[in-house]
């Protein structure tokens, strides 16, 4: 096996108009791998252990449930990453940008803002959904790399079903069970020019 790396602009618009989340399974990707690296940075006091966010960061990318299986291999970087993956405090959020805001985590432009009371405890939402912190984590990490990779939110697909990664977990599960892996039909990005 090869690894590839990569060089790319994150694109202005992040939703395809043909995507559907009733696309055919995607089968395992086989061949080269592409390479995308990421750097990790924090943005004002952090009460997280940086260390293990950045070990549940690369377990979590590299996952064989997760972005992976579309044959990529991500790699943490001092510098000049893809895109930077941020440890926030919840109150410094709106200073990436006015979409970002405490309650929150985001990603704006070719940052991960990951929100530390959310990584420190997750939501109401999913907590009450029976969710546990380390899924929530991966989640996390896996729902906003995934908007990092050209996705936008989707919704519930039925009650109990798997939820996708890129639902707003976080917010509201709509009946959905928890899940903090994309489903075959999300395994595609605008950004690496991957389609099902």
């Amino acid at each position: 096996m090869s690894i590839i790396p990569i060089h790319f602009k994150v694109p202005d618009i992040q939703i395809p108009d043909w995507h559907s989340t009733s696309q055919s399974s995607k089968k395992s990707n086989s061949g080269a791998k592409k390479e995308v690296t990421y750097t990790i940075s924090t943005k004002g006091n952090i009460r997280s252990n940086l260390a293990e966010f950045s070990k549940q960061v690369s377990e979590t990318l590299n996952d064989n449930r997760g972005w992976a299986r579309m044959g990529i291999v991500f790699k943490e970087v001092k510098e000049g990453g893809n895109f930077n993956l941020v440890l926030s405090q919840a109150e410094l959020m709106s200073s990436f940008s006015s979409g970002c805001d405490a309650d929150w985590s985001c990603r704006v432009g070719s940052s991960v803002i990951i929100n530390d009371n959310r990584w420190s405890g997750a939501t109401t939402a999913w907590n009450k959904a029976g969710g546990d912190i380390r899924n929530y984590r991966h989640m996390v990490i896996n729902h906003e790399v995934g908007h990092w990779l050209g996705h936008g939110h989707l919704n519930c697909s039925g009650v109990n079903n798997p939820a996708a990664v890129m639902q707003q977990q976080s917010i509201d599960l709509q009946g959905c069970a928890f899940n903090p892996w994309p489903l075959d039909s999300e395994l595609w990005s605008t950004t690496l020019g991957i389609e099902l």
